[in-house]
Order: structure tokens, then sequence, then C-alpha cells
């Protein structure tokens, strides 16, 4: 898989009228741990009601299952099992992929030459074992804050979607209209009332993630009072309602970082369920870095860094950034052009783990959504 901020230039030139005295971000969209993933949804085969089931009775029909809001490592593979048995409550068909993709592929099966295969999601509840639930990549479980960027783009991909599908029917059981408990139908991407009729399709909530330069080349840096004090991220918040993803990205940085900004690019999109965003990423640039404040509210500090002061800093543990698998980090190292080796990378404990979730969404401050990065608390 590509690193993160791989593809593009990262020859000096001229960004849209801006001078980037080192690098510019890239010409190309940021690289993601879902990009390449190739899942077909079906949606007119899954409105069938039988569908479901006919699919869980086909032989080599895997079943990807969740604890809590993570998922059994094999190796460094997801853990797909055989669909046996009856079809369990709250089962949802995620589609189809390619045999090939998968982890147990015989060696013999060339890409997009054999039948694809169904692939259907099951929550369970969270794991007792905190300690071992907490694990990334090379032990028992995958959570997709941390292993996401180590997982195969299908892996990645269908374990967010997964995540997104069963933690809004956890969250969306009754009827908003009357109260009444809603029955699931379209293979579980669908809840409808018996009582009133009104039907209800999983929610997806978009949120601005923008990094912000200076006409020096610095990037501009904030952390969240809900963190520890040397984490620092994007900034992000969500669209708010008649509200343009221009505007929301504009009034979102002057709000918690107080400079004006312009010259706005986007660079890609990221599905971050913690619990339903949708991170639109962006870079924007700012001609008064004297502005840069923090609003005291949800972010404690803001910072300018240098790509020397950012990988140092990083490096030696003196800053945290966001995970790997998150479009926060994407942003950051387009802009610095290589990889940083930040020592908060290691395997991080509970609290780390639920400061990182929040950095790539809106948490108070540089974060990747509501949920991660930079800005507002998640919904």
């Amino acid at each position: 898989m590509a690193l993160l901020g791989a593809r593009g230039s990262h020859e000096p030139g001229t960004v849209e009228g801006m001078h980037m005295h080192s690098r510019d971000p890239g010409e190309g969209l940021l690289v993601l741990p879902q990009d390449g993933a190739r899942i077909d949804r079906l949606d007119a085969e899954r409105k069938r009601p039988e569908w479901l089931s006919e699919i869980w009775s086909t032989p080599g029909t895997r079943v990807l299952r969740l604890f809590g809001r993570r998922a059994r490592l094999s190796g460094n593979r997801l853990d797909y099992e055989e669909a046996t048995g009856p079809l369990p409550e709250g089962a949802v068909a995620l589609g189809a992929v390619d045999p090939a993709e998968l982890p147990d592929a015989a060696p013999s099966i060339t890409p997009g030459e054999a039948a694809p295969v169904h692939v259907v999601t099951v929550a369970h509840p969270k794991p007792a074992d905190e300690q071992a639930a907490a694990g990334t990549t090379g032990t028992t479980w995958a959570d997709l804050a941390f292993a996401g960027s180590q997982l195969t783009p299908v892996d990645a991909a269908l374990l967010t979607q997964a995540l997104a599908i069963t933690t809004w029917h956890a969250r969306s059981p009754f009827c908003a209209a009357c109260g009444t408990a809603t029955a699931v139908e379209v293979s579980g991407w669908r809840r409808t009332c018996p009582n009133c009729g009104a039907q209800t399709f999983p929610r997806t909530d978009p949120a601005v993630i923008t990094a912000v330069l200076d006409v020096e080349d610095r990037i501009l840096l904030g952390s969240a009072h809900r963190w520890e004090t040397h984490r620092y991220s994007t900034f992000a918040g969500f669209v708010e309602a008649g509200e343009s993803v221009e505007a929301a990205l504009a009034r979102e940085i002057a709000e918690e970082a107080g400079v004006v900004v312009s010259e706005i690019r986007y660079m890609g999109s990221q599905s971050w369920p913690f619990p339903r965003s949708l991170m639109l990423g962006h870079f924007a640039v700012t001609h008064d870095a004297t502005m840069a404040r923090p609003d005291g509210d949800e972010i404690r500090d803001v910072r300018w860094f240098t790509r020397s002061e950012l990988a140092e800093a990083a490096g030696a543990g003196d800053v945290s950034l966001p995970t790997r698998s998150s479009i926060s980090r994407a942003l950051i190292e387009r802009w610095h052009g290589t990889p940083i080796h930040a020592s908060s990378d290691a395997q991080p404990s509970p609290a780390a783990h639920r400061a990182s979730v929040a950095s790539n969404g809106r948490t108070g401050a540089a974060a990747n959504g509501r949920t991660g990065q930079a800005g507002q608390q998640p919904r």
C-alpha cells in the first residue's frame, strides 16, 4: 500500500496563486487506507426481502464479526469466518468482493476471474478483556483508528463500512417521528416504522478538516482541551444546516484558530465511523499568521511548525500526531512531503486511543471530524 501523502508532486511551485517556498501539497488527492477497495454493494439485490438469507446460505459467504468497535485479526489480515448455522439477528449485507482480495485466497486465483464472495457483518458486545481489545495489528484485535493504515484496502473498507452500519443500527432502534420500535429491511440498510410507515436510512455527517498553511509554508496545528497537552492535529468541524463546505471550513478555522483563510483546495475524503462522519480534507492558506490564537473553549493551544520543527518534535515525543489511519495525518504528511516518524505511533494506551479517534473528527482542535480531529466534540 502506498504511504500516506505519497501521491503527487513535491517539487517547489505555485498552487492556485500560493507560492510554496519548499514543496506544494502535491497535485493528486491524498492516499488513504480504503483507496482501491472494490466492494459491490449490490443495491438492487439487497432490496429483495429474501436476499440476506440467500447469501448467508451461499457456500463461501464470509462473516466479519465486530466485538464492540473492533474486529479479530489473523496475522495482519481481518479474520473472516465462513457463514454457518442460522442467520443471526442484526446481520447486515456489506456486499461482494473479489475472492482474490480475501486473506484465504488460493494462490491460483487470478483477480477478476473468480465469482465474487459475499461478506456479511454481525455485531457482538464489546470484549470484557480491555487490554486485549486495545491491541492493534499483530495482536488479537484490529482497531480502525490505529490499524486501518496497516490493513489492505479491502479490509480497511469493509471494517469501515461494518462499523458505520452497525453503529447506525445501535443508535437508531426507534422511529424519530412516533417513537415506535422500527423493523430492519433491505438486508440491513433501512429501518421502517410499523406504526407510521416512516423510513430511516443510514446517516452520514459531513465534516471539514483542514491543514492551514501560511505564506512561509508552515503548518498550523491545534491541541484540544480534551486531549493530553502535547497532542496536536489539524482543525475540523461539522458542516452546519444551510452551510456550504467552503463556508464551514472558513468559519471553523476562524472560530477555533483565529485566522482568516483563502485559497481552499480539496484533497480527498474519508469515512470516519466514530460515529458517522465523512471527513472532507482540505488545504487552506492564511496571509496573516500573527492572528493565530486558540479559542479557549475547545482549543487549548495553536502552534506554527516548519517541517523540521514538526518532525523533530514528533520524533522526540514532544508532540503527538494523529494516527496514520486518519486523513488528518495524511494532510500533515502531504504537506511535509515524507512520512513523519512519530513516537506516538507506538501501540497506544486507551486514553491515547480515545484522543486519536477524536483528533480525526470534531473534538476541539485539529481533528478528523467531530470524532478525533481538532474541532468539536463527537456527536
